[in-house]
């Protein structure tokens, strides 16, 4: 019989924060991607204010991008202090988010030219409904003609010639 195998101790390749932290940004990476190509999908051809988010409201889907990326950086901000915040972490979180929602919305108020574009209604371009008529052929014959089912034509005198004898 073969000895038996030592007990060996097991080395991890990567510590788990580590494994976790890929796995959060490639799902990021994959949410932000999808998100960004369903809000800059094109429009209907020709036509004003189609299509995704950033092609219909543009200002406003910059103001809302703009104030999520200065929530974020407060909140990493707030996270990676080295002294501990005067209201706590999560207070100091809460009131910079409340600061920026702020800010963003006196900011959308404020806007030249307003925050929100206001696109002209469209006129829906329908086809005309078809009515089946039927075709009618007119005839001139020396008179005015009138379309339909009855055609009047002019009268006609025969030509008489007479011949003397001689």
């Amino acid at each position: 019989m073969s000895p038996s195998r030592g007990r060996q101790q097991f080395i991890q390749s990567r510590p788990r924060s580590e494994l976790l932290t890929a796995i959060a940004v490639s799902a990021t990476i994959v949410i932000v991607t999808a998100a960004l190509i369903w809000l800059m999908r094109p429009g209907a051809t020709g036509a004003i204010g189609g299509g995704g988010l950033f092609n219909r409201q543009p200002r406003m889907t910059i103001l809302v991008l703009l104030a999520v990326a200065v929530l974020a950086g407060v909140a990493l901000y707030v996270l990676r202090r080295r002294h501990p915040p005067r209201f706590g972490t999560q207070g100091s979180i809460a009131i910079g988010s409340a600061v920026t929602i702020v800010l963003a919305v006196v900011a959308g108020i404020f806007w030249p030219g307003g925050a929100i574009r206001h696109w002209p209604k469209q006129l829906k371009i329908t086809t005309p409904p078809t009515t089946s008529v039927p075709a009618t052929t007119a005839v001139k014959t020396g008179t005015t003609v009138k379309t339909g089912t009855t055609v009047k034509t002019g009268t006609t005198k025969p030509v008489t010639t007479t011949t003397k004898a001689g």
